[in-house]
């Protein structure tokens, strides 16, 4: 090894001018030795303060739902908190679980109000006109759903009905299967297939089934007009029966006479017991007068069925 090569190891060898003189030009660039900076570590932290952060967004997150409340898309359930559905320019449809669904027709408006499992299920209608198919007993039992609107309420008995609220005020219900009752304070009528009511201001009038003639419709419309004026008149209105009896010829009219079970007036009670009796066969029993229950299961058997006219 020559001592050029020695100089690289050792310093103090002896070198030539040449070398000190590039040694002295290459100074500035010499490395020289810098402190190394203390940095500071981020701390570690332990798990609780992260789960307590999640938790937190959680809650959050969960009071913003609760704040917003549940969208019109979330299934209906027992205990679901009330909210309005409204079709607008489309079909919609509203199911409550599989035991009813309810479609709405455009521009209707439906709120639900309550589900308590067992007991009831109740909506009302606000505008338009829906249609309603419930399960039949024992599926679901008889006065579990019910719809309220503006002039009383519609009591399901298992079965499938149109329900319209019209704009002049007025309201019809319509049965496809099975009955349903509206309702109007104490007052109720009953509505079996194939059957309508007409609901305005007054109250309802007298059900009759599609298939009614046209006079006796008329006679049931002069009739309950004229008892529903505040100055009834009960001479006018005897007279007004004695009309509709006379129309009322065929087993399926008995579901007009029977409506006339409940009259206040105990000679249209009589007469249209006696118009009853003409037309279809009485109840079990040998007693001169019924009920109106014991009328009502004899009449559902028998003459409000299709063929019974």
């Amino acid at each position: 090894m020559n001592e050029r090569d020695d100089y690289l190891f050792d310093p103090a060898q002896p070198v030539d001018d040449e070398v000190r003189a590039l040694e002295r030009a290459l100074q500035p660039l010499r490395w020289r030795p810098q402190p190394c900076p203390v940095v500071a570590l981020p701390r570690r932290r332990g798990t609780w303060p992260m789960v307590l952060a999640v938790l937190a967004a959680a809650a959050l997150a969960l009071a913003a739902w609760l704040w917003s409340g549940p969208s019109g898309d979330d299934p209906l359930r027992p205990g679901a908190a009330a909210r309005t559905f409204a079709a607008k320019a489309e079909v919609q449809t509203v199911a409550l679980g599989d035991l009813a669904a309810i479609t709405l027709q455009p521009g209707s408006e439906l709120r639900f109000e309550h589900w308590h499992a067992q007991k009831q299920a109740r909506f009302s209608l606000q505008r338009g006109a829906i249609t309603v198919a419930v399960q039949p007993p024992p599926a679901v039992p008889p006065e579990f759903f019910v719809v309220d609107t503006p002039l009383g309420r519609v009591v399901d008995m298992g079965c499938r009905y149109d329900l319209e609220l019209r704009a002049n005020g007025e309201a019809r219900v319509h049965v496809v299967d099975g009955a349903i009752t509206f309702r109007v304070g104490d007052r109720y009528v009953w509505v079996p297939a194939s059957a309508s009511v007409e609901v305005g201001p007054g109250g309802p009038f007298t059900p009759v089934f599609d298939d009614a003639p046209t006079n006796l419709r008329a006679a049931v419309r002069r009739f309950d007009l004229a008892g529903m004026r505040k100055d009834v008149d009960v001479d006018e209105r005897r007279k007004l029966l004695k009309e509709l009896l006379m129309t009322a010829t065929a087993p399926r009219d008995s579901l007009v006479l029977w409506h006339l079970l409940a009259d206040l007036d105990p000679v249209v009670r009589a007469a249209a017991e006696g118009s009853l009796l003409d037309l279809v066969e009485a109840p079990p029993g040998k007693q001169a007068t019924f009920t109106a229950e014991e009328w009502l299961a004899r009449l559902r058997l028998s003459a409000w069925q299709r063929s019974g006219k």
